[in-house]
């Protein structure tokens, strides 16, 4: 084993940890019993209703007033509100905003334009910007540039986007259900958590590559334990159960699409020793992303897909092809057999890091989230038409439907379905 210190940005926060493993210190988060996978497939749990499909695709970074400014009928004005604290924005309205905050409006960019900067001032980039619910202090991120993050992109970027929502449904209160990251919320998206005990979350990404259950050994994590930053465990966890558990049990068919060759793929599944080590890794992951489209010609879609976009395609800043690539996917399905009994959710991460202002304020469900909102579009034969919901939803929200549509179990332990509101009432099945 190994004794080294490292300083990482953990996407959203920025983390100083020592490991002295065998050397005394801080020690991982241990003691958790395994969760054994569940594999029975002489049971069959047929959907209780018309959708027989359900297509996850996951975007990345983006929040909901970034791309949905001006949205008619969601809570999205074109405009921010900035704190007066040491990086003094110029004087605007106050109205809509906390007394005595800047009212900025949100200047327009290109979908493809770089990133805001972050200070290295902050070590919760989250906790500055969110300013206890005041949703106020993306201003305080970047001295030299403090109005960076008051922006949305172009509408004439995003279009395709807009033309999805306006002609099915989409969320205006949809949130992470984690501040911390990336590689977290990937966990959320597949397991309803990252709570590896109890108040101990894994929030980090590990620190070596590869990463996941073929990491090199000494590969540490780095966790939330009861209210302190530290070493978390290796990255190939059997502390909770995953969607996997329930569909296998149940001989639901399910797929992972990511392109493996990516550097910033994020699979959770890398990280869950049952599959990466199981049948489940041969027959239900699938590199690359783009397998989904020969999938749907040739009829091999599975009951549950979700997509990992590709980071090229998966609107992280910098990148362009987003719209694009969504729309090849909702056009694919539905010129296939299986559009008439589908439902195509695309979610978008966010790594709580600020660089991309929004005002709704994340309700903090927990000692990780919820975090800044981001948008949710459902598109299906199914879908309300021209609808925006302003139901709460998390990650699990997505997890608690597909429990409900195929009458499986919830997952238990410490996982957030059973809290989250499903997102059922965006279809409606009477038609």
């Amino acid at each position: 084993m190994r004794c080294f210190s490292s300083v990482w940005s953990v996407v959203g926060i920025s983390v100083a940890v020592t490991v002295l493993a065998g050397c005394g210190g801080t020690q991982p988060v241990t003691g958790v019993p395994a969760v054994r996978p569940l594999t029975d497939p002489s049971m069959r749990h047929p959907p209780r209703r018309r959708i027989e499909h359900l297509i996850v695709v996951v975007q990345a970074q983006r929040t909901f007033d970034d791309l949905f400014s001006g949205y008619p009928g969601a809570s999205a004005p074109g405009y921010g509100c900035a704190s007066r604290g040491t990086a003094r924005p110029p004087l605007g309205l106050s109205g809509g905003c906390p007394p005595g905050d800047t009212r900025v409006p949100l200047k327009a960019k290109r979908l493809a334009a770089p990133a805001c900067r972050l200070s290295s001032t902050f070590t919760d980039y989250f906790k500055v910007a969110w300013d206890d619910g005041r949703m106020d202090g993306w201003n305080q991120l970047d001295p030299a540039d403090p109005l960076c993050p008051y922006t949305h992109v172009e509408r004439s970027d995003t279009q395709k986007y807009w033309a999805l929502a306006r002609q099915y449904g989409i969320a205006d209160h949809a949130f992470p259900s984690t501040h911390f990251g990336f590689f977290p919320d990937q966990l959320y998206l597949v397991a309803g958590t990252s709570e590896i005990a109890r108040k101990a979350w894994v929030v980090g990404i590990p620190d070596e590559a590869p990463w996941g259950c073929d990491a090199p050994p000494g590969t540490v994590t780095t966790a939330l334990a009861h209210g302190r930053i530290g070493v978390g465990p290796f990255p190939c966890f059997t502390q909770f159960p995953t969607m996997a558990n329930l569909f296998d049990n149940a001989g639901v068919s399910w797929r992972f699409y990511y392109d493996a060759r990516d550097a910033f793929n994020w699979n959770p599944f890398q990280a869950i020793k049952h599959v990466f080590e199981g049948q489940d890794w041969k027959r239900d992951i699938s590199s690359p992303a783009t397998n989904i489209f020969g999938d749907l010609t040739n009829g091999n879609l599975a009951a549950v897909s979700w997509v990992l976009s590709p980071y090229a395609n998966s609107d992280s800043p910098g990148t362009r092809d987003g719209p694009r690539w969504v729309t090849f996917i909702v056009d694919a399905v539905m010129k296939s057999n299986y559009w008439q009994n589908t439902a195509i959710v695309v979610i978008w991460n966010n790594e709580g890091d600020g660089r991309y202002y929004d005002n709704v304020a994340p309700p903090q469900l927990d000692d990780v989230g919820l975090g800044f909102r981001v948008p949710m579009l459902v598109v299906s034969p199914y879908a309300k038409r021209h609808y925006v919901s302003h139901t709460e939803y998390e990650f699990g929200s997505l997890l608690k439907f597909m429990e409900e549509n195929w009458n499986l179990p919830p997952l238990g332990g410490y996982a957030t379905d059973q809290r989250a509101s499903s997102i059922s009432n965006m279809f409606d099945f009477g038609r």
